[in-house]
């Protein structure tokens, strides 16, 4: 099985040294505030996430961008209790759909997800449906 995900928590941030990745520990919609998520989480299509990634350049820095399902699924925590990620790292993530980066192989109008109620990976979404989307960038330690 695969290493557990060792990520150290930074404020709004968690960092993933081995794999040199920051994630954002809030899904978007949300903000970070006294060490936690608030507010909705906002269901986006493939465009407008790619359109608050641009927005968000000026207050967060650039390089944010879908996360592969690989890595989402990176995330996965084997919980009783849905969302299944470490809730500590990731508060009030949303039980369900999150976009990754892959389009579907099988049909490029579909794009891959990965469920964080079910754990398990989707392919049968249209680009234009609605998720949940968290953010992660690569990092080159200075």
């Amino acid at each position: 099985s695969a290493e557990p995900l060792r990520l150290q928590r930074d404020g709004p941030i968690a960092r993933d040294y081995m794999n040199k990745r920051e994630w954002m520990r809030c899904s978007i919609g949300q903000v970070w505030e006294n060490e936690t998520c608030i507010g909705e989480v906002k269901m986006l299509s493939v465009a407008e996430a790619e359109e608050v990634i641009k927005r968000i350049e000026g207050q967060m820095g650039g390089g944010w961008r879908l996360p592969t399902t690989k890595e989402l699924q990176g995330l996965i925590s084997d919980t009783e209790i849905p969302p299944k990620i470490d809730m500590e790292t990731f508060p009030e993530t949303y039980a369900g759909s999150y976009w990754s980066s892959d389009q579907s192989f099988y049909a490029k109008h579909y794009q891959w997800t990965v469920n964080f109620y079910t754990g398990y990976l989707y392919n049968r979404f249209f680009r234009y449906q609605k998720n949940a989307v968290r953010l992660v960038r690569d990092y080159t330690s200075k």
